[in-house]
């Protein structure tokens, strides 16, 4: 796997996550005004660009460390949830986002899914399979 090649679709991943939790963000915030809709979209927005794209790159890490272990997905995906949603509930509390949990909850469980998804997307091209 070229680190090209995968550094670009962790940037592709990562662009299509930011516009989907801008817009998420917007529509949990959408009472609160004009002004704290434009800071929550700007977290969100670089939040989940930045949070994305590390974690993509953690799971590439952390399934390469454990490859030779049969729990390499477990540990990649596990591991790089862990690392992103600790930086993620930091970012939205120190922003002061209004909706705190109706803003992230929606990131979370889609991480989850994220995570042990390319996680195994990983381990399988590492396998050849």
């Amino acid at each position: 796997m070229s680190d090209g090649r995968r550094s670009s679709e962790s940037w592709r991943i990562s662009l299509l996550a930011a516009l989907a939790f801008i817009t998420w963000g917007l529509y949990a915030n959408w009472h609160h005004g004009w002004a704290t809709r434009l800071q929550v979209a700007l977290t969100q927005g670089f939040i989940s660009l930045v949070s994305t794209y590390f974690s993509a790159e953690l799971v590439i890490v952390f399934v390469r460390k454990f490859q030779k272990s049969s729990f390499s997905v477990i540990f990649g995906s596990l591991a790089s949830y862990l690392v992103i949603y600790v930086l993620v509930l930091g970012g939205h509390f120190v922003a002061g986002t209004p909706e705190f949990w109706l803003t992230v909850i929606p990131g979370m469980i889609t991480g989850v899914f994220f995570c042990y998804g390319y996680s195994l997307r990983i381990d399988r091209k590492l396998k050849g399979i």
